[in-house]
């Protein structure tokens, strides 16, 4: 993908037909409300300090209910994927301070009894009246929210009306402020909401309604499937549950399941009997993830969504986590590959999208351009269609890897890693455990030796693949990482490796995070902290250490911790005078130049000759000898008319532009140091 096309921040509601793009406002708008609430003492009352400690003291029961209530609006038993998938966390960041936080880009399936919607009416049950009377209110204000949240509208709007309904009668009102908890509860399961409300809050009517709604999705979603999208693996209703049933580690029908199936149990029990022996999760993770993955090829993306869905809420009653019984060993269904299928077509819609766009607009553009221009200067200015068109790897980084000049075995590595992602996502579609290494590497050579080049390809090349959510590059040294006292190094550190998240940390001269006969050096905290935020975000983030290799070496043994979370390494070679000469012509294209032979040999004639000092830079010599015609070009073509200028003149390099370089970009007067 073009690294300006900006992927979105989504909340991605499984049973949704697609993921919502949440608007900066809306969050806001949100915390905002909730900064009011705690600002007025006498709009909400406060939890008592002690009663939630995830949460500051004096947070507001709004807030509190807030945190509970976002995720249960968008479903029963959601499934939450994207950047706000831990969405409660995300709207009471300023209230909530847990001891764990959600990472990274995965899902998360969200469970609660069936009477959520009163857990703040419940909690005030020792309180006085008023105390009670705020309960509801808070109830009905918190859920309405969420009222132009597109994943939670409907249920925001059912369960506010419900609300609405009891706050505007004198004796439910009452019922709520005085009455047990019990009767409130009777009421909210067998009265309180209307048919069209029940329809999209099944839950609240009870742990059977609930079950009964859950099983009733699988069948409707599978009936649907099975007609648009036929697969030859996929049974009848009975057999997806009783598949369903053994994937959960069950051995037959639960009765709260039998009773709700009537005679359809007994063509589950058969289908059970049937494919038990057989039976074998990974199997039939694999056939699940091949009929995904096709029927969202084919277009049908929100029936496989919904299928999902229902099938991972099915999960959860089977399990008996409701229950407070444990999370099955595997997960039913395999949502991490189907969320990994749905976010390469969507990525892959959004960058198409993007590439249109620019299209459109640039053919606007020059459209204008040729409207506004006289015709006798459009002709002037027109494109030499004679000379060669500048190279452009922007959206191809697998092209630009075999573009580059000399390092076959850095380049043969670098396919290896990549036949190896592709293999593994296979295996997964297809049930199968992976055989995944830890993609952190060391690179070791001379400066300019293409290792941040290569770093930066990788990261563009694992973002295409979909193992890197973002696929940019943060480049650091010991500056970046290392403070100047006690205590500022691990903040420092944990900073830039947070923001590598999605991407590569490229820590360059990672040596001098430990230099020799130091001990008490800060730089060794920075490695500590390094190590423990690989392993906490051991799929968030690829670390590439660079540096020479004597002294990466002994980095590496500074630490018994690196070597093994840094099983790669890839050494770069020096380049001789032929493959300088080469990566000359492959800048130059790149840059849109042409070249005759006289200029490749005054090229060759800049370059020292062998051997070379050890702070020599290699490639990056060559590309201020190429920046460095360029200006001399300039410089000549300023005597000159530009109105005459034609673009064989501006793109058009001499013999007598290319001199040996005089200056260097700041980056660059680091050459005595090592570097990449």
């Amino acid at each position: 993908m073009a690294d300006d096309v900006r992927r979105p921040r989504v909340l991605d509601v499984l049973a949704a037909e697609e993921p919502w793009e949440v608007p900066d406002a809306w969050v806001s708008r949100v915390q905002g409300q909730l900064r009011a609430w705690a600002d007025d003492p006498e709009a909400l009352r406060p939890l008592r300090a002690d009663a939630f400690p995830d949460f500051v003291k004096g947070t507001p029961a709004a807030v509190w209910f807030t945190h509970q209530v976002a995720p249960l609006l968008t479903g029963w038993i959601p499934v939450l994927h994207g950047e706000y998938a831990d969405l409660p966390a995300e709207l009471t960041r300023e209230f909530y301070r847990p001891s764990a936080r959600l990472g990274g880009n995965g899902h998360v399936i969200y469970v609660a009894p069936t009477d959520w919607q009163l857990q703040a009416i419940a909690g005030a049950r020792g309180f006085r009246e008023q105390g009670r009377r705020h309960a509801l209110h808070l109830s009905r204000n918190v859920v309405s929210l969420f009222l132009d949240a597109p994943p939670m509208a409907a249920r925001a709007q059912a369960l506010t009306a419900a609300f609405d309904r009891v706050l505007a009668d004198r004796d439910l009102t009452e019922l709520h402020i005085t009455g047990a908890y019990d009767d409130i509860a009777k009421y909210w399961r067998s009265a309180a909401l209307t048919d069209s409300e029940r329809a999209v809050l099944p839950e609240l009517a009870g742990p059977t309604a609930a079950l009964r709604y859950s099983i009733n999705s699988v069948r409707d979603t599978h009936a649907r499937m099975l007609m648009l999208s036929p697969d030859e693996y996929a049974g009848d209703f009975a057999q997806v549950l009783a598949e369903l049933i053994l994937a959960t580690g069950l051995r037959g029908i639960p009765q709260s399941v039998a009773n709700i199936l009537g005679d359809a149990a007994i063509d589950v029990h058969k289908a059970l009997e049937e494919i038990h022996p057989a039976f074998s999760v990974q199997t039939w993770h694999g056939h699940v993830n091949q009929w995904m993955s096709r029927a969202i090829r084919n277009g049908q993306s929100a029936l496989a969504r919904s299928w999902g869905a229902a099938a991972a809420r099915v999960g959860v009653h089977l399990s008996g986590v409701l229950a407070k019984g444990p999370w099955p060993d595997s997960e039913v269904p395999d949502l991490t590959t189907l969320f990994r299928i749905l976010d390469r077509e969507r990525w892959s819609t959004i960058e198409s999208q993007a590439a249109a766009q620019n299209e459109a607009s640039l053919s606007a553009s020059w459209k204008s351009v040729k409207d506004d221009e006289p015709k006798a200067q459009t002709e002037d200015v027109a494109r030499d269609e004679s000379l060669p068109e500048p190279l452009d790897f922007s959206n191809d980084p697998l092209a630009e890897l075999d573009s580059l000049i000399g390092l076959e075995s850095v380049k043969d590595a670098v396919r290896r890693m990549v036949a190896e992602v592709k293999t593994n996502v296979r295996r997964e579609e297809l049930g199968l455990p992976s055989h995944e290494r830890a993609r952190h590497m060391v690179f070791v050579g001379k400066p300019g030796t293409a290792k941040t080049t290569i770093a930066r390809l990788l990261s563009r090349i694992y973002h295409q693949l979909g193992v890197l959510e973002k696929g940019h590059v943060v480049e650091v040294d010991r500056s970046d990482l290392v403070g100047a006292s006690v205590g500022s190094t691990a903040p420092m550190t944990a900073a830039k490796f947070r923001e590598a998240l999605g991407g590569v940390l490229f820590i360059d001269e990672a040596y001098t995070l430990t230099p020799e006969n130091t001990p008490g050096d800060y730089g060794l905290e920075a490695v500590a902290t390094i190590l423990k935020m690989m392993e906490d975000h051991r799929n968030d983030c690829i670390v590439i250490v660079a540096g020479y290799h004597r002294e990466m070496q002994r980095f590496m043994e500074s630490n018994t911790g690196l070597a093994s979370r840094f099983p790669k390494l890839l050494s770069f070679s020096e380049y001789d005078t032929d493959q300088l000469v080469q990566i000359f012509e492959l800048q130059a294209r790149q840059k849109g130049m042409i070249y005759g032979e006289e200029v490749l040999d005054k090229v060759r004639s800049v370059i020292p000759p062998a051997p070379r000092g050890h702070s020599f830079g290699n490639g990056r010599f060559i590309r201020n000898v190429l920046e460095e015609a360029i200006s001399n070009q300039a410089t000549r073509l300023s005597a000159s008319d530009p109105d005459t200028l034609t673009e064989r003149d501006l793109r058009e390099l001499i013999p007598a532009d290319v001199r040996p370089p005089t200056s260097m970009r700041a980056e660059d007067y680091l050459l005595q140091k090592p570097g990449t």
